[in-house]
């Protein structure tokens, strides 16, 4: 307050009020994607002790910028990736240790192999599947007859099958979470019934010949011939069989 040559003195001094304030805030991220990302962007969300504090940040080494929480970064590179941030508060304090999390993207699709599988047609009410991925340590999903896929591993195997069609279909998920959306399938059929076989020609009872000359057929299309002669081992044959 100031006093004049009179004696007059200012009876509403001039004032001021501050802070001292030498404190750095400390930064906090509080959302962030998977370690193991199958997506190309991420999002960050972070926080400061100290409030109305603004931040930094940086991706992948780069320089640090303004930013605001949720920071959003999108067309991410397939490999590593790391995020920096720092708050700086109103008295131009700036943590001196940003906060940091580092993660990679994966956005590559496994690929699916099915290695082993039965015969087709096949005689056996049973099946086996072995399978694979171009990918270490990805899982697998599997299904049969167009029933909903389920985690399975490999071998996989089905038993008490009815004689017919059947399809079976397997794809990998890798660690990111990325699934193969062209399943590797296979398609056998089943059968289990025995053929009937018949003899459609053959030499008169009793016979003046020395030669014989058998014709014979099957109910199922397609099967091959077994003949015995006498009591012979039976040995492969076709229509007509002559001795």
């Amino acid at each position: 307050r100031a006093t004049d040559a009179a004696g007059n003195v200012d009876p509403t001094p001039a004032a001021y009020t501050w802070t001292v304030d030498t404190q750095a805030p400390e930064t906090t991220i509080d959302s962030k994607p998977e370690g193991l990302s199958s997506s190309a962007s991420a999002t960050f969300g972070f926080s400061s002790d100290n409030l109305g504090a603004s931040f930094q940040c940086s991706l992948d080494g780069a320089a640090f910028t303004a930013c605001s929480t949720p920071q959003a970064y999108s067309d991410l590179a397939e490999g590593a990736h790391s995020f920096r941030v720092r708050a700086t508060d109103e008295a131009g304090n700036v943590d001196a240790s940003p906060a940091s999390y580092s993660w990679t993207v994966d956005t590559r699709v496994p690929d699916t192999t099915i290695d082993t599988k039965p015969a087709s047609p096949s005689t056996s009410a049973s099946a086996s599947f072995g399978f694979s991925s171009d990918e270490a340590g990805a899982s697998f999903q599997c299904r049969l007859d167009g029933a909903a896929f389920a985690a399975c591993s490999s071998p996989k195997g089905y038993s008490g099958l009815p004689a017919g069609a059947h399809s079976f279909e397997v794809r990998a998920v890798d660690a990111a979470g990325n699934v193969d959306e062209t399943s590797a399938a296979y398609s056998w059929t089943i059968d289990t019934r025995a053929p009937q076989t018949t003899i459609d020609s053959k030499p008169a009872n009793p016979s003046a010949s020395a030669s014989a000359s058998f014709g014979f057929s099957s109910d199922e299309a397609g099967a091959t011939f077994r003949c015995s002669l006498d009591g012979a081992t039976f040995a492969a044959c076709s229509s007509p069989r002559a001795y």
